[in-house]
């Protein structure tokens, strides 16, 4: 290996394209050190530099044989190198603007997540089942969810006994459950959450 650090760069370049590993490793310490001062220099951040100077050495040995150097290979690592950080620059710009522009989007509150959108769709189904209850029912139940009195309280109001206020709300929510099927997709429990925020 000793030998091969006598070698001027040019000589290196040869052997590198013959496929030459000795060569390739005293170009890799030879210029590694530099690459990186000069990768750190533009990025200020160890880690990034890091990655840009093995990303561009991994390529060099894995085109070598396919690569036309039309100048020595201390500048071609510069030149590797500064295109490598520009590209990483405009990377990292492109991602601060579009995290920029999506904290817009919730700031102004038109970020609207798949979970909401399909519940608002399974409320607008409940609110179509409920205009289509027998229209007693429906008083009944609307007095009940929206008005949020009690089965006493409609009793007086329509005349009906408290008994059967009770039992048409039971049937109202009976007759949505089976029509929209939520018993296995929420729960009663859910379901009846979600009555509850329609009518509040």
């Amino acid at each position: 290996m000793a030998a091969y650090g006598a070698y001027t760069d040019q000589e290196l370049t040869v052997l590198l394209k013959e496929g030459d590993r000795l060569a390739y490793t005293e170009i890799y310490d030879r210029y590694w050190p530099i690459m990186f001062r000069h990768s750190r220099k533009m990025l200020r951040d160890d880690e990034e530099a890091t990655d840009v100077v093995q990303d561009i050495f991994t390529l060099l040995w894995a085109k070598a044989s396919e690569m036309v150097f039309t100048t020595s290979i201390r500048s071609f690592l510069y030149a590797a190198t500064r295109n490598k950080v520009i590209d990483l620059i405009n990377r990292n710009k492109v991602k601060v603007n579009y995290l920029a522009n999506l904290q817009e989007f919730y700031d102004k509150g038109e970020f609207v997540t798949e979970n909401s959108v399909r519940e608002r769709e399974l409320i607008n189904r409940i609110e179509l089942e409920v205009a289509k209850l027998p229209k007693k029912m429906r008083k009944v139940f609307e007095l009940s969810r929206k008005h949020h009195l009690s089965y006493k309280e409609i009793s007086d109001v329509t005349s009906i006994s408290e008994g059967t206020v009770k039992k048409q709300v039971h049937n109202a929510i009976k007759i949505l459950r089976l029509k929209l099927h939520l018993t296995v997709l929420l729960g009663i429990t859910q379901m009846l959450m979600l009555i509850n925020r329609i009518f509040s």
